[in-house]
């Protein structure tokens, strides 16, 4: 277990000092860190180290779903870094995701699955026309001897 722990869905415009005393109440604080971006945007989550993990269980116990204003905190014990138990990194702000790709014009080299996509599209679409030419067809030999149905082809032919 770890001395250390997180507290999510923090207020956007929380200090490092007010952080600190919050948490200070349930326990010896050794250590506060705020999350920025790489453009200094708060991300909303920090961590507190605590002197002993008795201290960081009962603070956690204490303040997980309380408020720090309008804030409803998440507070768990802090995971070490690199452990297996920690979920994917889904974020923009994560290297190798989806959406930091997007985010940041990273481009992978799919040349070949490209292709077979597009040509998967190509066999789909040739499928749908075919499909939608035969009832076309089957259509109009249906409604041959209709005289609106007729009148209907005249009025919708395209004019030359």
């Amino acid at each position: 277990m770890s001395s250390r722990i997180i507290v999510k869905n923090l207020p956007k415009h929380i200090t490092e000092d007010r952080f600190r005393s919050h948490f200070g109440a349930k326990g010896e604080v050794t250590d506060v860190k705020l999350i920025y971006n790489n453009t200094g945007k708060f991300r909303r989550f920090g961590y507190i180290g605590y002197q002993s993990e008795e201290e960081a269980k009962t603070a956690q116990e204490y303040f997980n779903n309380s408020f720090i204003d309008t804030s409803k905190v998440d507070v768990e014990i802090a995971k070490p870094f690199g452990d297996a138990t920690l979920p994917r990194a889904w974020s923009v702000y994560s290297k190798g995701t989806t959406l930091y790709n997007k985010a940041n014009d990273v481009h992978h080299d799919k040349s070949k699955s490209k292709k077979e996509d597009e040509e998967k599209k190509d066999k789909g679409k040739q499928k749908n026309q075919h499909a939608i030419r035969s009832l076309y067809e089957q259509l109009v030999a249906d409604k041959q001897d209709d005289p609106r149905f007729k009148e209907f082809l005249q009025v919708m032919a395209p004019r030359a």
